[in-house]
């Protein structure tokens, strides 16, 4: 008996040291997942849960909502095993004749003015007015779009990517989900090994899909590969590698080993992201798409991309390429495989190839401040981060691209690639702020002081003015990085707490895209961003506030049909004419790590029995970080009864937003009169900063 205990004792040890470790995943129902094979799509989890369903197509979408971040992610060595089987992949279908892209076709002068002036042979140039104004004429020459009834080759690129020989395999081409050709590939193919399978059609404009799909009855290592579907209408990338560095030995996220699927999975996980790209302007997403034409394997990318890409007369017939360089290290270590392509998302791939389409990164609105302009209570700059940074363009994955860039790709997405950040010139014909007090009404006779990013001013020299508003003579190429000394402009509200943000003269210029760079408030506005950023200080009751203009929101009004008119509103802690007394002597104490105690004095009673002075009670206020009121404005944490005059704040209570530059904490109180009409916020006294 005591044999066959040692027995079973070792044979249970045995299994368990020959366990799978893999990932795991919780969802916020409490629902573990374990030992489980995940991928990352930004919106969604694609899991498979158990070894066997690897490569196939029985996996388990879960939304990122249902998920408790993070996940945890594990391969062992079980997962890099060779089995003994072929794996035949699509790793591409190339479209023949291909389209010329506008890469390497546009300069941009000194301002960031784009224009068609490259070495493409057919390209016209018209004088640089002309070639500014009226592009259309420039490539008029130029073919950029198929005509219906023109003929395309589309070629199927199967290569087989697993450790024994593929026998012959039957396929199937489809358009739209229709059969429109099959047959069989006669010959086996030995361990990567390439086959090529073409397809002759007559172009149709719209929104069509080309399916090729493999079957055969020989076991494989995967079987998601078996079967691809491209966007005809997408934009076709080119990536371009070492032929040695495409790594064969490690099993990639997608379950197979090969460079080729791990990469075109990225491609495809951008239509996804596309697709989840839903806001106002854009309800059904981002209709865009790309597609991976072809790659190209070479000896030495470092050198050889640029002339490899580029067809003798000038141009690329390409959308958009990716090119894979080589380092002297990664020579002389033989190329070795980032371990996270075993089981994660190489979340910068697409943030890369989505400048390919010409968007712009979008941290360049964010600002750490200067010297210049700081916060009059304790010193310290204020800073900005880009409205909505939790998107594609400002950091990478895991997230969709932002309303701007939909509105960009929706509007572009028959044009060929080559512009960059040319929608940012996407800005309303009249633009106007509009400056509210603490309970929404309109603040008059606030002075408005406009400073912007990346020019130097003159103050001393001779001001325009249009409508009331001041403008001072800039120099757009001076001002390097930080926010200009003094104002672009200055002007006062009205009575209906209105000013309009004057048009400055610029470079006209008008894309092949449709995008017009004409007279805005911000002057010549850069593609890249540079310049594309206003700091708007406000100031009434000795009191002033400083609030961001960032040209992410002028797009995306223009998106939403805001065409003609833009309003931003300014709100303050001001105080209405109705408004309240407010409380004195508000401070605050710190009483431990995750509270403070925030007291006050009720108003002194200066007019008896006056409905206008009537405190019905007040409210608690906090605000973190160093950034602008419209960034990170004050927040209610209390309200309370009139006879209430202190209120402990936990600290570990607060809106999980991004607070990147500071975790400073502003503590306010108001009283509340009746209809709730609130008075000033009346803060705490501030240390300053540094000290």
């Amino acid at each position: 008996m005591r044999i066959w205990l040692m027995f079973l004792c070792l044979a249970i040890c045995a299994a368990l040291s020959c366990a799978v470790c893999a990932d795991t995943i919780t969802l916020k129902d409490g629902t573990v997942i374990s030992n489980c094979y995940a991928r990352d799509e930004g919106i969604r989890f694609l899991v498979w849960e158990k070894m066997e369903d690897v490569g196939t197509p029985k996996m388990r979408i879960i939304p990122r909502s249902q998920v408790k971040e993070p996940v945890e992610w594990k391969r062992d060595e079980s997962w890099d095993k060779h089995a003994n089987l072929p794996d035949l992949t699509i790793a591409f279908i190339e479209m023949t004749p291909k389209l010329a892209g506008l890469h390497w076709q546009i300069n941009y002068d000194e301002l960031n003015t784009p224009t068609i002036k490259g070495a493409g042979k057919t390209l016209l140039d018209l004088g640089d007015e002309t070639n500014r104004m009226k592009p259309e004429e420039v490539v008029k020459n130029v073919k950029l779009k198929y005509n219906p009834g023109d003929e395309i080759t589309l070629t199927a690129n199967i290569r087989n990517v697993g450790f024994a020989d593929a026998k012959p395999f039957e396929y199937v081409w489809l358009i739209d989900g229709k059969e429109v050709s099959k047959g069989k590939y006669s010959k086996p193919l030995k361990e990567l090994e390439w086959a090529k399978v073409p397809l002759k059609w007559k172009w149709q404009d719209g929104m069509h899909t080309v399916t090729f799909k493999i079957t055969t009855v020989q076991p494989e290592i995967a079987t998601i590969n078996n079967e691809v579907t491209d966007p005809l209408w997408g934009w076709g990338f080119t990536f371009v590698i070492n032929k040695k560095r495409t790594w064969h030995d490690k099993r990639n996220a997608c379950g197979t080993f090969c460079f080729e699927d791990y990469y075109r999975w990225h491609v495809d996980l951008m239509n996804t992201l596309f697709e989840a790209t839903k806001f106002p302007s854009s309800p059904d997403g981002i209709k865009a798409r790309v597609r991976l034409d072809r790659i190209i394997y070479c000896d030495d990318p470092n050198t050889e991309a640029m002339k490899l890409c580029t067809a003798p007369d000038g141009f690329g017939y390409l959308q958009g390429m990716w090119t894979w360089t080589d380092s002297k290290e990664e020579i002389e270590k033989g190329w070795p495989v980032w371990d996270g392509v075993r089981y994660t998302t190489e979340w910068s791939l697409p943030h890369e190839l989505g400048h390919q389409l010409g968007i712009p990164d979008w941290y360049v609105q964010d600002y750490g401040g200067d010297k210049e302009h700081v916060w009059a209570d304790n010193g310290e700059p204020v800073c900005h981060m880009m409205t909505h940074p939790l998107t594609m363009q400002h950091w990478h994955g895991p997230f969709p691209w932002s309303e701007a860039d939909a509105g960009y790709l929706n509007q572009t997405w028959d044009k060929p690639r080559g512009y960059y950040g040319d929608y940012l010139f996407a800005v309303p014909d009249e633009n106007f702020i509009r400056v509210v007090d603490v309970n929404g009404l309109p603040v008059s006779n606030a002075k408005v002081e406009i400073y912007q990013r990346a020019v130097s001013v003159d103050p001393n020299g001779t001001p325009t003015e249009d409508h009331g508003v001041k403008i001072y003579p800039v120099d757009e190429l001076a001002g390097g990085g930080d926010q200009s000394k003094y104002p672009v402009m200055v002007g006062m509200t009205d009575k209906d707490g209105m000013m309009r943000l004057p048009n400055r003269p610029v470079r006209e210029v008008i894309t092949l895209n449709g995008f017009h760079r004409k007279p805005n408030p911000f002057g010549n506005i850069d593609c890249v961003g540079g310049r594309d950023q206003m700091l708007a200080k406000v100031t009434k009751f000795d009191n002033p506030c400083y609030y961001w203009l960032e040209m992410y929101n002028f797009n995306v009004a223009w998106f939403r049909g805001q065409k003609d008119k833009f309003v931003t509103v300014f709100k303050t802690p001001y105080r209405s004419e109705s408004s309240p007394l407010p409380p004195r002597d508000v401070k605050v104490e710190q009483i431990d790590e995750t509270h403070v105690k925030v007291t006050w004095k009720a108003p002194e009673v200066v007019r008896e029995q006056q409905y206008l002075d009537k405190v019905i009670g007040y409210r608690v206020y906090r605000r973190i970080d160093t950034m602008g009121l419209n960034d990170r404005p004050w927040f209610a944490v209390a309200t309370l009864n009139p006879d209430t005059t202190e209120y402990i704040i936990d600290l570990k209570q607060k809106p999980m937003d991004n607070y990147y530059y500071s975790n400073t904490e502003r503590y306010a109180v108001t009283s509340i009169g009746e209809l709730s009409l609130e008075s000033e916020l009346v803060q705490a006294p501030m240390k300053p900063f540094g000290k």
